[in-house]
């Protein structure tokens, strides 16, 4: 009789440890998720503006499933759909093909959500329950812990790693307690200083640039965004540093961005050229900037730019380099003893849209010449700040220019109602 209640009682204290084991999983108590034994091979992730995208690889035998999905596992599932091939029984996906779409970080509740791969299968024996399996998401990227700042208005902070018991990429969101210092946007008043930029009608660029970006900081911030500008108002003798610590291309990086609008006005030998010009990122959701040139020419007068090249909407452009620009861009540099950048045709050609993107848009200038160009400590990020160029016009153009110089509140309104309706939800 002894050795029977001996035996229930190691019964009882295995039970009372499983069901133990199952609510003390996590902070929350959640149920442990039972998975499968292929693992999901990310071969690449990153975060543009706000959002995360991963890619990866699973191999299978059965790929007769009905639904896939990229869940977010804390208790509960939230499932995000995402784009596929099958294959051989190999399965490659992404969650978007544009690089500032997939997971919307900003308004995720607080908490530790477990990424998974869900699989659905039709369940022969039980129609209304179909088979789900779950696939652990293996990171073989060089970037173990990758931390984000939302807005300011949610004031979270979010590191992805896989430091947990399924060994799977998370997402780890808590209030934002440490003293980083962090912006929602930067503005670049272009030029400056030393560097007057284009001229015509006896102004040149920086009499204009640092004036709106004032004025678009002042009334974001009167909306509750962090906003900071890449640089003050610089004397005539002082030229601001693109690249190394603070420079006008780091700092966006620096500060945990999420966007970043570099102010420019156009010029050219031919005094009729004229018009908006906004130059973009490659591979994006083009809503946002579409608002923006949509905005501006309505609200400033301004006409969009009658240029062909590049051109992909009415006033939105994008130019990555071709393979005749990478080899004139690095024609001298032998003679100046300078190291060759690995540049791309996935560089995009202006580079307050690449440097601040990261591996994103192909940013490429490292440690290679530091005395002579400097360094961007962020060029291999897979953190980056989705970033335009904004050349609001001709300065040669009369027309242009007469807009330019008496219409700043309108650009103001214009670009504030963007973000507000596109962006700052």
């Amino acid at each position: 009789m002894k050795k029977i209640l001996i035996i229930i009682l190691i019964l009882l204290l295995l039970i009372a440890s499983f069901f133990g084991y199952n609510y003390l999983f996590s902070e929350k108590g959640i149920p442990i998720l039972e998975t499968e034994e292929e693992e999901v091979i990310i071969s690449k992730y990153y975060i543009y503006g706000t959002h995360l995208n991963l890619i990866g690889s699973l191999e299978i035998t059965d790929t007769n499933f009905e639904e896939i999905y990229l869940t977010l596992y804390d208790g509960e599932f939230k499932d995000y759909d995402i784009n596929y091939t099958n294959q051989s029984n190999s399965i490659s996906f992404n969650i978007s093909d544009e690089v500032n779409n997939g997971i919307y970080l900003d308004d995720l509740p607080r908490g530790n959500y477990y990424a998974f791969i869900k699989l659905v299968y039709e369940n022969e024996d039980d129609a209304e329950n179909p088979i789900e399996k779950y696939y652990i998401l293996d990171n073989q990227t060089e970037y173990n812990d990758t931390i984000y700042y939302t807005f300011s208005k949610y004031n979270n902070k979010i590191v992805i790693n896989s430091d947990n018991d399924y060994n799977t990429m998370m997402l780890n969101i808590n209030e934002k307690k440490d003293s980083v210092e962090v912006a929602d946007i930067v503005l670049d008043p272009g030029h400056g200083g030393m560097d007057g930029g284009a001229e015509a009608f006896g102004y040149s660029e920086r009499d204009f640039t640092y004036k709106l970006a004032k004025s678009i900081q002042e009334s974001l911030e009167n909306k509750g965004y962090s906003v900071i500008l890449t640089r003050n108002e610089l004397p005539q003798n002082e030229l601001l540093d693109e690249y190394n610590e603070g420079g006008r291309a780091v700092i966006s990086s620096e500060v945990y961005a999420k966007y970043l609008l570099s102010i420019h006005f156009n010029s050219n030998s031919v005094s009729s050229v004229n018009g908006l010009e906004i130059y973009s990122p490659s591979n994006i959701n083009y809503d946002f900037v579409n608002a923006l040139a949509k905005n501006i020419a309505s609200m400033t007068g301004l006409e969009y730019s009658n240029q062909k090249t590049f051109k992909l909407y009415n006033g939105v452009y994008c130019h990555n380099f071709s393979e005749y620009e990478i080899e004139n861009s690095l024609k001298g540099y032998e003679e100046k003893n300078y190291n060759p950048y690995n540049i791309t045709t996935n560089s995009n050609y202006y580079y307050m849209i690449r440097e601040t993107g990261g591996i994103i848009t192909g940013a490429y200038v490292d440690d290679s010449n530091p005395e002579e160009v400097g360094v961007n400590p962020y060029y291999n990020s897979n953190r980056g700040t989705e970033s335009y160029v904004l050349e609001l016009g001709y300065i040669t153009n009369s027309n242009d220019f007469d807009i330019i110089s008496n219409k700043q509140t309108e650009f103001t309104d214009a670009i504030v109602k963007t973000f507000e309706e596109n962006l700052l939800k």
